[in-house]
C-alpha cells in the first residue's frame, strides 16, 4: 500500500470497528479519570469545610502512595491497551474473529514489553540530550546547549520514526524489546518520511479532539479564575471528562496506523502476503486431509 492507502485504511478500520478500538483504549484512561475525579472531590470538600483538619504526615504519605499505585496501574494498563490494540488490528487485517476480551487475553505479561520498548527509546533520547547539556555546562556556554539541542533534534526525530513499528513487532513476532527495536530499524529503512507524516496526522487528530472536547471547558475555567473564583467541582469533572473523551477518541488512530504500516513494510520487504497465503493454504489443506469426511 502507498502512504495514502495506509491512512485511508486506518480510518476505515477505525470507523468500521469504532467500539472495539475505543473500548480497548478506554481502559487505562478510565483509571486516570477516576483518580482525577477523586482528587477533585477531595480538594472540593477541603475547600468548603470550615473546620477541615490539616493533612497529617500519615495522610500525606497515603495520598502519595496511592498516587504511585495509580501511576503504576496506569502504565500497566496503557501497555496492555496498546498491545491489545495491535492484536485487534492484526486480527482485523488477517480477517480473524476479534473482540475486546479476546484482544486483552493475548496480552498477558507482554504489556511490560511495550513499556520496556518505550523506556529504551526514552532512555536513548534522554541520554543524548543529557550529554549535550553536560557539555554545555562544562563549557559554560548556553549557546552551545541551544545549538546542541537544535542539532540533535533531527536525528532524534529520525530515531523516533525508525522505531515506530517496534511495538507491533514485539507483539506480533513475540520478540524482546531490543530485538523489536532492531527489527523496526530494518523494516522502516527508507520509509522514515512516511512514518513522520503518520506522526503529524496523529498529532493533528489529537489537537482537533482537544479543541472540540476540552477547549470550551478550559475557557469556562479561565473565566472562573479571572473572576477570582476557584473552578467548582462540577466544572472540574467536566474538564476531566473532556480529557477522557478526547484521549479515547484520538488514542487508537496512531496504533492502528503503525500496525498497518508494520504489515505494509513486511509485505514490501519480506513478501508477507505470500507467506501468509501459503500458511493459510497449508493449514486448510492439512485440516481437509485430516477431517473424517474426506477419509
Amino acid at each position: 500500500m502507498s502512504l495514502g492507502e495506509v491512512l485511508d485504511r486506518t480510518f476505515k478500520l477505525y470507523k468500521n470497528h469504532f467500539w472495539l478500538f475505543t473500548g480497548i483504549t478506554a481502559l487505562p484512561f478510565f483509571l486516570v479519570l477516576l483518580a482525577e475525579v477523586a482528587i477533585a472531590a477531595f480538594a472540593s470538600i477541603r475547600s468548603h469545610g470550615a473546620a477541615a483538619p490539616p493533612i497529617s504526615p500519615g495522610a500525606l504519605g497515603s495520598v502519595i502512595g496511592g498516587g504511585a499505585v495509580v501511576v503504576i496501574l496506569y502504565l500497566l494498563m496503557f501497555g496492555a491497551a496498546h498491545a491489545a490494540t495491535v492484536f485487534a488490528v492484526s486480527d482485523v487485517y488477517l480477517s480473524r474473529p476479534v473482540t475486546i476480551r479476546g484482544s486483552f487475553a493475548r496480552v498477558g505479561w507482554k504489556a511490560l514489553r511495550v513499556l520496556l520498548v518505550y523506556f529504551l527509546i526514552i532512555l536513548v533520547v534522554g541520554a543524548a540530550f543529557f550529554m549535550v547539556g553536560m557539555l554545555g555546562a562544562i563549557m559554560r556556554s548556553p549557546g552551545t546547549i541551544a545549538l546542541g539541542f537544535l542539532i540533535l533534534f533531527v536525528p532524534v526525530l529520525i530515531l523516533v520514526c525508525r522505531t515506530a513499528v517496534a511495538v507491533p513487532t514485539a507483539m506480533l513476532e513475540n520478540a524482546g524489546a531490543v530485538r523489536s527495536l532492531e527489527r523496526s530499524l530494518v523494516l522502516t529503512k527508507g520509509h522514515a518520511m512516511q512514518i513522520f507524516v503518520i506522526f503529524l496526522l496523529v498529532v493533528t487528530c489529537t489537537y482537533v479532539a482537544v479543541l472540540i472536547f476540552q477547549m470550551p471547558i478550559m475557557m469556562l475555567m479561565l473565566v472562573s479564575m479571572g473572576s477570582h473564583r476557584a473552578p467548582g467541582f462540577g466544572l472540574q469533572v467536566l474538564q476531566h471528562l473532556g480529557e477522557f473523551v478526547s484521549q479515547v477518541l484520538a488514542g487508537p488512530i496512531g496504533t492502528i496506523a503503525f500496525s498497518l504500516m508494520y504489515y505494509n513494510l513486511r509485505v514490501r520487504k519480506e513478501a508477507f502476503d505470500i507467506q501468509h497465503l501459503m500458511t493459510t493454504i497449508g493449514t486448510g489443506t492439512n485440516s481437509t486431509l485430516s477431517s473424517p469426511s474426506t477419509v
